[in-house]
Order: C-alpha cells, then structure tokens, then sequence
C-alpha cells in the first residue's frame, strides 16, 4: 500500500513507525503538483493518506492534501495525540472513508487499522469501476436508443397536399422510442389508405413491433386494398411474432388500430375501427361532426367477433382527425377521457390551417395533464 503524508511533526513520528513496519512512506512538500503520484487508477486503490485529526487551515500542505483526499476518494488515517479537554475537529471527510488513531500506538493496533481503510480503499475502487462501467453501458444505450427514435421519425410518411387532399401527422412518443405508429400512401390513381396503430404496453417491445409492422405498409396497403383484410393481416403477423413467447407475454401481442381508404375519384370513404378512439370527421354543409367510431372492435378480447366495415359519402371541404389514445386518455387516478373535449376543440378549431389545428389539439392535451403515454394525430382536409 502506498502511504502519503506530509512533513509536520506529528505525521513524520508517525512515519518512523510505518517505516520500522516496512511500509513504504511517502512525504509530500507540495501535494497539488504531486498528485501524478496516485492519480493512477491503480494508483488510487493501493493510496492511503495520513494527516493530522485536527487540520490546521493555515497549512496550505494540510488543506491541500485533505482536498485531494475527497476529490480522489482517497481513504484518510487521521491520527492524534491524546489530551484533556481535546477540541472536535473542525472538518472530517464527507466524499471519502477514514479511520482515527491515537498516538503513539502499537504496532498491531496500527496493522489493523492499515487492514481496514486497504479493504475499503478496495471497495472504493470496485464500486468506482463499477460505476464508469455502468456509465459506459448507460451512454451506449442512449445512443443506440437515440439512432432507433431518429430511424422511427425517418420512417413516418411525408405531408400529402394535391388538388384531391390534404393531410399531415405529428408523432410525440412518451418516452425515447413509440410504441404508435402511422403511415398513410396512395394505393392507386387518386386513392389513399390510412392506418394509425397503437401497440399495447410499453417499453421497447412495443418500438420493436412498430418498426415491424410498419415494414409490411407499403406492400400491404398496395395488395389488399381492404380495411378489413388488412386487420386481419396485422393479426396474424402479431400472433406469428409471439409464437415462441411465453405465455404470460402473449397478452402484449394487442393492438388497436383505425384503417381506411378514401377515394377521391368517388368521394367516399372505407374503414375499420379496431379498438380505437373514434376519428372524427367535419361535414361542412350540416357544420357538424361524424363519429368514426361505429362498429368498433374491442381488438383481442373477442376473437370471434367479426370486423365490421363501414363506407360512406363525404362532401368537398370536410375534414379529419384521427389520434391515439394518449391524446384522449389521462394519467389515474383521474383517467379522465377526453374524447369528447377533442371533439369540441376539433369544431371550434375547424378554421385553422392543418398544422395549426394539430398543434392546438397537442398544446390543449399538455394543459390538461402529465403525457404519459405515446400521442400520434393525423388531421387532413378532402377537398
């Protein structure tokens, strides 16, 4: 164990005695440009500092050492001699470990004094290490978690405004990665599909099976062309996805979904809600809103039930908005659901332009409460 110390009466008594005990002592005369010494990580676990119990703070040599005691986390022997009447001592060590010894003392006192401040010099530098490792992964981590989340956004669809349609998305996930997900493209001449899925759960898994289902979008849309196959499709692929999973975690492999084709040749409109938050639509002649909600399926629970599509008309000039539950859904113990909030704000917010109108019924959701949870909204105009 290497031993440092400094030159003053008390510690260079003290030093006699290590050295008689073959301990290898060090005097430091200036321990700020000494420092190489121990600064070594090795260094630092074989490191041991002797200094007087009551610091003198016009020793510049005393305080300095002290200081890099606690900078270091260097473990400190304070020894003293014993008097009537003895004053506290006028700092201790908050950073670092230390022991006190009376002197003069007996060789096996001093060993097993020496003994334990070397093992928990030892635990010093374990739990540092540790630490810098953990620091290590948590710094990859963050890293690989900040690749996937840009290679999520990367993937979200570009704006669509044509003489037929208008549509945007925002995405705000709660966290790094989304389980939510959308995507929306033109299947064929002047006709467009939309989805907007919400895996259940939370946690990477979720961001895993987002990306692979949206691996399967383009050609999905293109070769079924139907909302109700298209449910059917993603069902099976979450079931192929936790085949080997055990069984306590096949209750993940949920989700909901909203799926439609609108075709702007004909004006009208095909979907499939699958235990989504009913989308909304703005007829502007009545100046009142459509429920895209009819039908619904309660996804997973009822396997048996069947999928229920709906069709219908819309006029020129309506509106839409479809979103996730984390824009219709609080924290508990509330849990207070905004559907019909958004509705209202939907109507009176019906004038803004699109970009304006998905920041407005973003902003209203974050004065309400905490986000805690993934929020996609997609708003577009029919013209």
């Amino acid at each position: 164990m290497n031993i440092f110390t400094i030159d003053v009466p008390l510690c260079k008594d003290f030093g006699r005695i290590l050295k008689k005990m073959n301990k290898n002592v060090t005097f430091l005369e200036d321990p700020l440009n000494q420092s190489h010494l121990f600064k070594d990580s090795t260094e630092l676990m074989k490191s041991l500092f002797i200094l007087p119990l009551h610091i003198s703070k016009d020793s510049w040599q005393e305080t300095s050492l002290f200081a890099l005691a606690e900078s270091h986390e260097i473990p400190i022997l304070f020894i003293y001699k014993r008097a009537l009447g003895m004053e506290t001592p006028p700092a201790l060590p908050e950073k670092t470990f230390y022991e006190t010894m009376a002197v003069p003392a007996d060789s096996a006192e001093v060993r097993i004094k020496l003994n334990s401040l070397k093992n928990i010099s030892m635990q010093l530098f374990s739990a540092k290490m540790k630490g810098q490792e953990l620091e290590k992964i948590h710094q990859k981590s963050a890293r690989s978690l900040r690749i996937a989340k840009g290679i999520q956004l990367s993937n979200l669809p570009l704006s669509i405004n044509n003489e037929d349609i208008e549509v945007k998305g925002l995405s705000l996930p709660s966290s790094e990665l989304s389980g939510d997900l959308f995507y929306w493209t033109e299947v064929d001449d002047r006709i467009y599909g939309f989805i907007m899925i919400d895996v259940c759960g939370k946690g990477i898994h979720t961001a895993l099976i987002n990306m692979s289902i949206r691996t399967l979008m383009p050609g999905l849309f293109k070769r079924v062309k139907d909302p109700i196959f298209i449910t059917e499709e993603l069902d099976k692929h979450m079931r192929d996805l936790f085949q080997g999973v055990n069984l306590e975690n096949k209750s993940l492999a949920r989700f909901t979904a909203f799926i439609a084709y609108v075709n702007t040749k004909d004006r009208h409109i095909e979907y499939v809600n699958y235990g989504f938050p009913s989308a909304f639509l703005y007829s502007p002649s009545t100046n009142k809103i459509l429920n895209l909600n009819e039908g619904a399926t309660p996804s997973g629970l009822i396997p048996e039930l069947p999928i229920k599509k709906i069709v219908f008309h819309y006029e020129p000039g309506s509106r839409f908005i479809i979103y996730t539950d984390g824009l219709s859904k609080t924290p508990t113990p509330s849990a207070f659901n905004r559907s019909d909030n958004i509705k209202k704000e939907f109507i009176e917010n019906i004038h803004l332009d699109t970009n304006e109108l998905l920041q407005e019924l973003l902003v209203s959701r974050m004065r309400h409460s905490v986000i805690n949870d993934d929020i996609c909204i997609i708003a577009g105009t029919l013209f």
